[in-house]
C-alpha cells in the first residue's frame, strides 16, 4: 500500500461537495475525482460547483470513465457520501473503482452503512467513520461550510493488520492535507454518539420547521430534541454500547455551537421535498427499541410526523 494520491467521491450533495472542496484545495483536480452517472456528470461539468467562494478543484467522471482508469491508476480511497437509500445502487455502479488496496470511507448518517459496504467489499477495505461537527449547506451549485468538522476514524477489528494498515495510510493522508480527524479508542461508541446527535437535531429541525436557532432556544422543539437523544442512549446501552447522560450532554454542547442560521440535512430534504433518511434515525431507534422492549415515544412521534410530511408531497 502506497501513499494516498487519488480519491474518488461517490455522492455530491452538501457533504460530498464539501469534502471534494477540502481535498481539492490540497490535492488539485488530478487527485480528486467526483464519480456519478452520465446525467449528473454532465451537469457538474456544465456548471462548476463553488465551495466557500472558490470553484472545486476536482475531475468529474462517469462510472464508466472512472472504471476505465482503474487498470492503470487505481483509486486509493473511495469516499461514499450518498443518501442511504441510494447506497445499494451506488455500490454496484462504483464497484469497479474498488481495487485490492482501496480503502473505503462512508460519511453517511446512521450506524449501518459500513456494514452494508462490508457485505459487498469486505471488512478489510472498510474503515469505520463518523463525520461530525460540520455545518455544510448546498443550494444549487453553491456549497458553504462555516466549519468542515472532524472525521472520526477507526477499525472494526483491531487485530486485523490490513485494517490497521488502511487506517494508518488514510490518517497519514489526512494529516498531509490538513484535514481534521481523530481516532477515538472506541469508534462504535463514537458512531452511536453521532446517532444521538442526528436523531435529535435532524428530526427536531424538520418537525418544528426551524434552523439551528430554533433548537438552541428553550422551548418545545429543544425539549423534544433532548428527549429523542435520551431514547437513543437507552437503546444504545441495550445494544451493548456504554452510552450515558454525559454523551447526551456532550452532543448537546456541539449542537449548541452550530451556526444558528444553518440547518441539518433532513430539514434540507424536507424543504426540497426529497425522500428523507428518517429510517436511519427514528426508524432505527424505534425498531431496536421494540426489539428490546424499550419505549421510544418521542422518536415514534418524530417518525410519524416526518412520514406525514413525505406523504404530503
Amino acid at each position: 500500500m502506497g501513499a494516498v494520491k487519488r480519491v474518488a467521491i461517490v455522492g455530491f450533495g452538501s457533504l460530498g461537495a464539501m469534502y471534494a472542496g477540502c481535498f481539492g484545495r490540497a490535492m488539485g483536480a488530478g487527485g480528486v475525482f467526483v464519480v456519478a452517472d452520465t446525467a449528473r456528470t454532465a451537469a457538474y461539468r456544465a456548471e462548476p460547483t463553488i465551495f466557500n467562494g472558490e470553484p472545486i478543484a476536482a475531475t468529474y467522471l462517469t462510472y464508466d470513465e472512472a472504471a476505465a482508469q482503474v487498470a492503470e491508476t487505481p483509486f486509493d480511497v473511495v469516499l461514499y457520501a450518498v443518501k442511504f437509500g441510494a447506497l445499494a445502487e451506488a455500490m454496484e455502479q462504483s464497484a469497479p473503482l474498488v481495487g485490492e488496496d482501496t480503502a473505503i470511507i462512508s460519511v453517511l448518517n446512521g450506524v449501518t452503512s459500513e456494514e452494508v459496504l462490508a457485505e459487498r467489499f469486505g471488512w478489510d477495505r472498510v474503515l469505520l467513520c463518523v463525520a461530525q461537527q460540520m455545518d455544510s449547506h448546498k443550494v444549487g451549485p453553491v456549497v458553504t461550510a462555516g466549519c468542515v468538522g472532524v472525521l472520526a476514524l477507526g477499525v472494526r477489528d483491531g487485530e486485523s493488520p490490513v485494517q490497521q494498515a488502511n487506517l494508518s495510510r488514510v490518517t497519514a493522508w489526512l494529516s498531509a492535507i490538513d484535514q481534521p480527524f481523530i481516532c477515538p479508542k472506541d469508534i462504535r461508541h463514537q458512531l452511536w454518539g453521532k446517532l444521538i446527535c442526528n436523531v435529535g437535531v435532524n428530526q427536531a429541525c424538520a418537525v418544528y420547521d426551524c434552523c439551528f436557532d430554533g433548537i438552541h432556544a428553550p422551548g418545545e422543539a429543544r425539549e423534544a430534541m433532548i428527549g429523542a437523544m435520551g431514547e437513543v442512549a437507552v437503546v444504545g446501552r441495550a445494544e451493548g454500547v456504554a452510552l450515558t447522560d454525559a454523551d447526551v450532554a456532550y452532543w448537546l454542547d456541539i449542537i449548541d455551537h452550530l451556526n444558528p442560521a444553518g440547518m441539518p440535512s433532513l430539514r434540507q430534504d424536507v424543504l426540497a421535498r426529497r425522500p428523507t433518511e428518517v429510517e436511519l434515525f427514528s426508524g432505527t431507534i424505534n425498531r431496536l427499541g421494540a426489539a428490546h422492549g424499550i419505549p421510544t415515544p418521542v422518536n415514534e412521534r418524530f417518525y410519524a410526523a416526518i412520514k406525514a410530511l413525505e406523504a404530503s408531497w
